[in-house]
């Protein structure tokens, strides 16, 4: 078997394995804690298959994405609702009330300056992600697997990117991309399996629906699609 052929097989592997955990989960009778420890399991296994397709086919260059490094963070980002509500919990979970409180300030008004704008829209504005202090994600151990996915091996080329308002391209570690969007089809798949449609969330207005909203995980599992407004 080929490179090729070996990288391709432990992604697809990823993405069968995701669905058939995804299905699982959401089967009847539903809890959130089923739901967000699934979500939880998807992150992980998204990071892990990085790692097996890197022992495979080891990047060009050293991965240099890292703490303190928030050059991309000023994107559009678009998650599944289980990732979004897996967010929103460790928010409600480690977070204290000061600190909540001055996120749902800044996603407000984040989220009225980008609600609907596309990808070149909203990188052209250069606007932080709510989620950064200090230059690194708050929320680094559940950020959503389009994040995951993105692994830049210059980290010159990114500060030039952030400076051309993402004019310029970053080289990115591909199988990287193609294990965190194998599992997020994965689990994309066994949400329909399980009678869910198929909602691509942008990041930022879900937060500011999901932040108003405590009970926004038992809602989306009754199927009352409480994301909508989100849906990009």
């Amino acid at each position: 078997m080929t490179i090729a052929m070996t990288v391709a097989a432990i992604i697809e592997k990823a993405a069968l394995d995701q669905r058939r955990d995804s299905a699982r989960a959401l089967r009847k009778p539903r809890s959130t804690g089923r739901l967000l420890k699934m979500a939880a399991r998807a992150l992980e296994r998204a990071d892990q298959t990085a790692q097996d397709v890197a022992a495979v086919l080891p990047p060009p260059q050293p991965i240099a994405c890292g703490p303190g490094c928030p050059y991309c963070c000023h994107i559009r980002v678009t998650a599944s609702a289980p990732e979004v509500l897996l967010v929103l919990s460790h928010i409600a979970q480690t977070w204290d009330e000061a600190a909540t409180l001055a996120l749902k300030r800044k996603v407000k008004n984040i989220d009225g300056l980008t609600r609907g704008l596309n990808d070149d829209e909203r990188a052209k504005l250069r606007l932080p992600c709510p989620l950064l202090k200090d230059g690194s994600c708050a929320v680094h151990a559940v950020r959503p697997l389009s994040c995951r996915g993105l692994a830049s091996v210059d980290l010159n080329a990114c500060k030039t990117a952030y400076a051309s308002h993402m004019a310029e391209g970053v080289p990115l570690y591909e199988p990287q991309y193609q294990a965190a969007n194998a599992v997020g089809y994965g689990l994309y798949a066994g949400l329909v399996d399980t009678g869910f449609a198929v909602e691509n969330i942008e990041l930022v207005a879900a937060l500011a629906i999901g932040l108003e909203n405590s009970d926004i995980a038992a809602s989306w599992l009754r199927g009352e699609n409480p994301f909508t407004r989100a849906q990009s």
